[in-house]
């Protein structure tokens, strides 16, 4: 069994190393489309796919009657949230992200402060994504061609490493205004992780956060939750819902012509990755409390 501040740890060291190869070899650029399918595959989805029986492991957490309950509402959340796409690619990625800041800030301060404090959860998951984008800022531009607000704005002018030092300046303000437990080891953390965005595109500085900072500690935390008796026989129950949500994405993908991501993969990436991460928030919500 491996601890909860072992798995952090770990999973944290693995994603360095991997990281500082593919900073050190250049290929994290070429492969950016591999990495990010590979990571999504085996850690990113996996964490997720065990939602429908984490929902019933904590009996103060339950709030759901039956497994019957607990599937349809997680698909009405999962329907729900694609209908807000095409309605409103707008309001579709504003939605993704002021969630994803929550989601990813409430689990980043595990191992550093407890996660009740919830503007701090969103304050730090929201240094992350705005380092993730300001570090990719022209990247993004081009990705969001069609929020002309945003892609129009001419920053030519400005130098890559301009953008970094605004994302860090950004976090040690915010982390400076918060009383954490372990503020130091935080800041640093971050401030490593800020230094990897700068200098990978932001697939596969997404993929890294996403992969090793965020989906293989909570998978390391499920493990020791379950208390299966291999880590195996654990991942193995993630296998079908991963599956399910592979097929997901292609069926979405098919029928994707009134999305706004015909032409742009990435944007697609991210409909998905939100539709499935709506009702996955709610879920470990309960699970992480007081980690």
């Amino acid at each position: 069994m491996i601890s909860t501040n072992q798995g952090l740890v770990t999973s944290k060291i693995v994603g360095l190393i991997f990281s500082l190869s593919l900073i050190f070899f250049n290929i994290g650029d070429t492969y950016s489309s591999i990495i990010f399918i590979s990571i999504m595959l085996s850690i990113g989805i996996p964490h997720g796919s065990v939602d429908h029986i984490i929902a019933f492991v904590n009996p103060k957490s339950r709030r759901f009657s039956s497994k019957l309950s607990f599937f349809s509402i997680y698909i009405a959340l999962i329907i729900f949230n694609i209908f807000i796409w095409v309605l409103s690619p707008f309001l579709g990625l504003f939605s993704f992200l002021l969630i994803s800041c929550y989601h990813f800030g409430e689990t980043q301060v595990i191992g550093y402060h407890s996660t009740d404090n919830q503007l701090l959860n969103f304050v730090i998951g929201a240094n992350i994504l705005l380092s993730l984008f300001l570090n990719n800022i022209f990247e993004l531009q081009e990705i969001l061609i069609e929020f002309k607000f945003f892609s129009d704005i001419d920053l030519s002018s400005y130098e890559n490493i301009f953008f970094l030092l605004i994302s860090v300046a950004v976090l040690m303000m915010s982390v400076l205004y918060f009383d954490i437990k372990r503020k130091v080891p935080l800041y640093a953390e971050l401030s490593i992780l800020y230094l990897i965005f700068y200098h990978t595109d932001i697939l596969t500085s997404f993929s890294i956060f996403f992969g090793f900072s965020h989906s293989l500690p909570m998978l390391l935390m499920e493990y020791n939750e379950l208390k299966e008796d291999s880590f195996l026989k654990f991942y193995l129950k993630t296998l079908p819902f991963t599956i399910l949500s592979v097929v997901f994405g292609f069926i979405l993908f098919y029928f994707n012509d009134s999305l706004l991501t015909t032409e742009n993969l990435i944007l697609f990436v991210f409909i998905v990755i939100s539709s499935l991460t709506l009702p996955h928030v709610f879920i470990m919500k309960d699970f992480v409390n007081d980690k």
